[in-house]
């Protein structure tokens, strides 16, 4: 059965948070590429480069935790839930993460212009969200 309010807190959040923080976070992954100077490492260096501090040092943390913290604030979750949930559910949603997301990326900064790679990541977050409300449901959307 379509449930409009489970795609209406998708959309909410991954147009009017996810996107926009996104775009700051990518522009803060450009800026910190060239401030170590990576790309002086040639090759693939940039592109290891930002995967390795998208994925393991900051941004795949935040992000994973977000969603699930704001998943459950738009269901009436109270902290004390939602500081479960993510104890909960978020160890598994990172190693998935890593399975989907460094792969991608590693493509992504590669071979895809600066200017576009927000946009591959916002296109391909479709598929990630809906893979997170299928396998990662709240308790009131758990089947």
């Amino acid at each position: 059965e379509f449930d409009s309010m489970r795609v209406a807190r998708a959309c909410i959040f991954g147009g009017a948070i996810h996107a926009p923080i996104a775009h700051l976070h990518y522009n803060f992954l450009e800026s910190l590429t060239v401030r170590v100077n990576a790309i002086a490492w040639g090759g693939y260096g940039p592109t290891v480069f930002k995967t390795i501090m998208e994925q393991f040092v900051y941004w795949s943390w935040f992000s994973n935790a977000l969603y699930h913290a704001a998943m459950g604030a738009m269901q009436g979750y109270t902290l004390e839930m939602v500081s479960t949930r993510l104890n909960d559910v978020l160890w598994d949603t990172m190693k998935a993460q890593w399975a989907f997301w460094i792969p991608v990326q590693l493509i992504n900064f590669k071979f895809t212009p600066v200017r576009h790679q927000l946009n591959v990541v916002l296109v391909t977050s479709v598929v990630w969200t809906a893979f997170l409300s299928f396998a990662f449901p709240t308790k009131a959307e758990s089947v």
